[in-house]
């Protein structure tokens, strides 16, 4: 039995959050994801048997997630929470009772699931060691509903049992899916056997079913770029999820049905602002595997095998049930404008290029994502075939500071603002490096004896070491465009 209050908030009920975490937060986090892993195996269940979740830190406070799979209905999760972690009634024909609340918009759903006891606490407020159950719906994005378990420290056996319990029912649903898709596999399996015997690296198969946020590719993992990743979620994720609507609309209002769902898009931007990134991320959300396709496994020296090989990609990703995301980067080496001095090989492969992205079949879910650094190069023809256009620029101060706090959480707020003002011009990568290279430095300096070990911070790169590795990073970037300044020269001149 459920007693509901549904209210209308700017900012929905959540636990407080305390502080971050400690090195003793997170080791309590694996210790929390053993004792799961453990019961989960005690009970007979393996691998693939229950959806994925993951176990971080949020402050001070432990969280466990996982998504809820389409086929099951999240009111059943809800009773099945209720009856291990309610308070136990015997009137009103018995049952268990717990505090749930709600919170509804035009954006989102959200609910929070409490013990009664432990909400008599003055306006409601919980106690820094109650557990805090959130299940959350978004209704402006493709993701699935995702259940949260919210507490400071170790879960109780009951509330352990309670989440494996969860995740045991889930995983019969998520089950169901997959008995439909096994009659399928020999085909996804031959097919993607014959992509990679090719050289096309496929992401998003067999991926650890029990990880930490800190892996998991999600938007989260990618820093800044809110605006690139709103367009790719309104451009293709919910296009990928929502077929119908799409269809329903083009149905509606077109004398002769033809699909309006997005089949190409273009990623443009220097080289290490985040497009393959962002395209992992679309996969694994989209639930279909990523067809990395590298140049190399293109372009051979045999007449007519280059267009041959492109097609077969285009063949075998429309074979896989489920769909694709096929991901071409450096498009520009494959598809110049036609009217500069091109080889002929190249010629033939832009032609194929076009005529596969044209003749898509539309009720399968594969979908083409091209990167480029030089859409100036592009043939016209490819170019009106994108849906859309992506711009992934340099980050700018904002996105700079995000990126280093990701690599460099140790520094203070002032020290990242530091380290973000000296990468300006620098990509996400180049930053990334930056802090890889920071941490190398100053370990082999503490291995000789030239820094300082005292304190937890002794072991740490000060922010001086990270604006030095920026500063050496910039010569060598300027180095290298100096050296390309007489390259492109020369190649004008022969052309």
């Amino acid at each position: 039995m459920l007693t509901g209050f549904l209210q209308a908030a700017v900012k929905p009920y959540l636990p407080s959050e305390s502080p971050a975490s400690n090195v003793d937060m997170e080791e309590t986090a694996r210790r929390e994801r053993l004792r799961i892993e453990e019961l989960l195996k005690s009970k007979g269940m393996q691998y693939g048997s229950y959806p994925r979740f993951s176990v971080s830190i949020k402050g001070q406070k432990v969280t466990f997630k996982f998504q809820v799979p389409p086929a099951c209905e999240v009111s059943q999760l809800i009773a099945n929470l209720v009856s291990h972690l309610g308070l136990k009634v015997e009137d009103h024909g018995g049952g268990s009772d717990m505090l749930l609340r709600a919170w509804d918009s035009s954006v989102a759903w959200q609910l929070t699931l409490t013990h009664p006891e432990k909400q008599k606490k003055a306006e409601g407020k919980q106690g820094e060691g109650d557990l805090c159950i959130l299940i959350f719906q978004s209704l402006i994005s493709s993701e699935k509903a995702e259940i949260e378990f919210i507490k400071q420290g170790s879960l109780s056996i009951e509330e352990l049992d309670a989440l494996v319990s969860v995740l045991q029912l889930a995983g019969k649903k998520l089950g169901q899916n997959k008995t439909l898709e096994k009659k399928q596999m020999p085909t996804a399996e031959k097919s993607i056997a014959s992509l990679e015997s090719m050289g096309v690296r496929v992401y998003g198969l067999d991926e650890p079913l029990s990880y930490s946020s800190e892996n998991e590719i999600s938007w989260e993992n990618i820093a800044g770029y809110y605006q690139q990743k709103r367009e790719i979620e309104d451009t293709i994720l919910l296009a990928l999820h929502n077929p119908e609507v799409y269809d329903n609309i083009a149905r509606g209002t077109r004398h002769k049905f033809e699909s309006n769902r997005p089949r190409a898009v273009l990623f443009e931007g220097p080289p290490g602002t985040g497009k393959t990134s962002c395209a992992r991320v679309i996969a694994n959300q989209a639930g279909v595997p990523l067809l990395y396709v590298p140049l190399e496994i293109v372009m051979s020296k045999y007449y007519g095998e280059s267009e041959h090989l492109l097609a077969k990609v285009f063949s075998l990703a429309n074979e896989l049930p489920n769909g694709a995301i096929i991901f071409l980067d450096e498009v520009d080496s494959l598809a110049v404008a036609r009217d500069a001095e091109i080889h002929e090989a190249t010629r033939r492969i832009l032609s194929v290029l076009l005529r596969q992205i044209d003749g898509f079949e539309q009720d399968k879910k594969v979908v083409v994502i091209a990167a480029t650094n030089r859409k100036q190069d592009l043939d016209p023809a490819l170019i009106s075939r994108f849906d859309s256009m992506i711009t992934f620029g340099l980050p700018d101060q904002q996105n700079r500071r995000e990126i280093a706090a990701k690599y460099a959480k140790h520094l203070t707020k002032l020290e990242l603002d530091e380290l973000a003002a000296v990468t300006e011009e620098m990509s996400g990568r180049d930053i990334r490096d930056v802090c890889q290279q920071a941490e190398r430095s100053w370990a082999s300096k503490i291995i000789r004896g030239q820094a300082s070990k005292k304190g937890e911070q002794g072991l740490l790169p000060p922010v001086k070491e990270y604006i030095e590795s920026a500063i050496n990073r910039r010569k060598g970037l300027l180095s290298i465009a100096a050296q390309n300044i007489p390259n492109r020269a020369a190649k004008s001149q022969l052309l």
